[in-house]
């Protein structure tokens, strides 16, 4: 009979001890979640990126672009991912080079050079983007 009051304590102990661990985990992942969501807003945490904001000031949805293979660059159809007609109004470039936004969807056309840096606002009626 001790034996199974012993079995029965640790089986108890064993079930505190999981249902304590679950509870710490789920608290702990509900502030690094919306550490992570906040993080994104306004940010271009990457290097060699061009980070266009659908809003200005860096606000709203945001869409990235670096070539796979630096130095060749690479041209991004921006209307084929929902990103033209003017959606871009802002942009942060990480790249140490210059991206190039195309007015045409096959890098062609009016340029708007985005030299390295920010820009807080941009009226720009894009189809493309040249990057490195």
């Amino acid at each position: 009979m001790n034996a199974s009051k012993f079995n029965l304590k640790g089986r108890f102990a064993v079930a505190a001890s999981l249902a304590a661990a679950a509870l710490l985990a789920g608290g702990l992942a509900t502030p690094a979640a919306a550490s992570s969501a906040s993080k994104l807003a306004g940010t271009c945490e990457f290097t060699r990126t061009l980070c266009l904001f659908e809003d200005t000031g860096y606000t709203g949805a945001r869409f990235t672009a670096q070539s796979l293979t630096p130095p060749a660059g690479v041209c991004v159809d921006l209307v084929a991912h929902g990103w033209g007609s003017g959606r871009a109004h802002s942009a942060i470039n990480t790249a140490s080079t210059i991206a190039t936004l195309w007015t045409n969807t096959d890098c062609t056309g009016t340029p708007l050079p985005l030299y390295p840096g920010s820009y807080s606002s941009i009226s720009f009626n894009a189809g493309s983007v040249f990057v490195y």
